[in-house]
């Protein structure tokens, strides 16, 4: 990820953010639906939460801790957001569409492509809230198994702490017995 600026799919472009993309994330991060999905997205999401999010990251870049790309759809600009956080211990997997374009394949299309370069910063993790299993089924299909455990986590957005599907990234060979070993939780 340190040397990759675009990232191609077969319908998406994957690149860097830029200022220009504020007004379409503040749109559709403002969006209840979106947002509350969340974890550090209040609400209402104004357009300055937008840009001091995108100077945060430009400013925390030569740290190399943070990954964090627009998805453009070419003809419609940018859908949504998918970013690689380097922690300790795993690289956390974050992603938000715009309510558009759920239900279209995009955010498996564009995970399994980020994952690809994403997985050589280290062990993979990420999850969701518990109410919202689609994005399960997005992480599934990339390659990440439930762990079995459940965290409290907070939304900025709904203003409370939710309980959190926790998932590991494994390789396709692994997926089977990471399931079994969830299932037995």
């Amino acid at each position: 990820m340190r040397d990759v600026a675009e990232i191609e799919t077969e319908r998406l472009h994957l690149r860097r953010l830029r200022m220009a993309d504020a007004p379409r994330i503040a749109r559709f991060c403002d969006d209840p639906g979106v947002g509350r999905n969340l974890a550090m997205t209040p609400l209402p999401y104004l357009p300055v939460a937008a840009e001091g999010w995108i100077m945060i990251l430009a400013a925390r870049a030569p740290a190399e801790q943070e990954f964090v790309f627009a998805v453009e759809l070419p003809g419609e600009g940018l859908i949504g957001a998918i970013g690689a956080h380097v922690g300790p211990e795993a690289v956390e997997i974050g992603y938000w569409y715009g309510r558009p374009f759920w239900g279209q394949g995009f955010a498996s299309e564009a995970l399994a492509a980020f994952v690809s370069q994403a997985r050589l910063l280290g062990a993979l993790v990420s999850g969701h809230f518990v109410d919202n299993p689609a994005s399960g089924r997005v992480l599934e299909k990339s390659g990440f198994a439930y762990t079995g455990e459940i965290v409290e986590m907070f939304s900025m957005g709904r203003g409370v702490r939710v309980p959190c599907r926790r998932m590991a990234y494994a390789a396709r060979a692994e997926l089977g017995e990471r399931r079994a070993e969830a299932a037995l939780c």
